[in-house]
């Protein structure tokens, strides 16, 4: 099965609750779930990758094996992953 992918800010370096992108990648990390980081520019800008997988342009997003796309507030999403609900 092909790796979950992470879609998150380029600029994730500073591993704390306050970055929406590492609680989730925290949380795949945690659970030991293979993924696979694409990385997206600074800042919100138009992000068309991201609104043409998900429909919209906030990070993170999680792009599932089968292609389909999860996008909801990051700590419910760390919730989801650590649930194994994915």
């Amino acid at each position: 099965m092909p790796p979950i992918k992470l879609h998150r800010c380029s600029y994730t370096f500073l591993h704390t609750d306050l970055d929406a992108c590492w609680k989730v990648e925290r949380a795949l990390k945690e659970q030991g779930v293979p993924y696979e980081v694409v990385k997206h520019g600074f800042g919100k800008g138009g992000r068309p990758e991201v609104v043409a997988l998900s429909g919209q342009k906030k990070l993170p997003v999680l792009e599932l094996a089968d292609g389909t796309a999860y996008r909801a507030e990051s700590s419910d999403m760390a919730a989801r992953v650590r649930a194994g609900e994915l």
